[in-house]
């Protein structure tokens, strides 16, 4: 498993009442590349980089670089209430959170 992050920076004004999923492109799927497969939420409130978790599982090595198309952010209303919560993931500059 190797952790990347997005080079685009997301944020989810809780005013905004979005929040949003991560999920692979199905090119690299079909590989057996899974990327971000812990934990897809990105919740209202969030803004920094997205920590991507990878893993490959597929039979064939893959050379992962900066500006790859991995993956696509869905954004989604959010209905019920919102936590105003602190995240140590919050504003993140690295791949670790911090």
């Amino acid at each position: 498993m190797i952790l990347g992050r997005t080079i685009e920076r997301v944020a989810l004004p809780i005013e905004g009442r979005l929040a949003a999923r991560i999920e692979g492109r199905s090119s690299y799927a079909r590989t057996g590349l899974v990327v971000h497969f812990t934990a897809p939420t990105i919740h209202a409130g969030f803004a920094g980089t997205i920590t991507l978790e990878m893993i490959n599982l597929g039979p064939i090595s893959l050379t992962l670089t900066p500006g790859m198309r991995l993956c696509q952010l869905i954004v989604e209303t959010v209905d019920g209430p919102i936590e105003n919560g602190e995240s140590q993931f919050r504003g993140q500059g690295t791949a670790i959170g911090s």
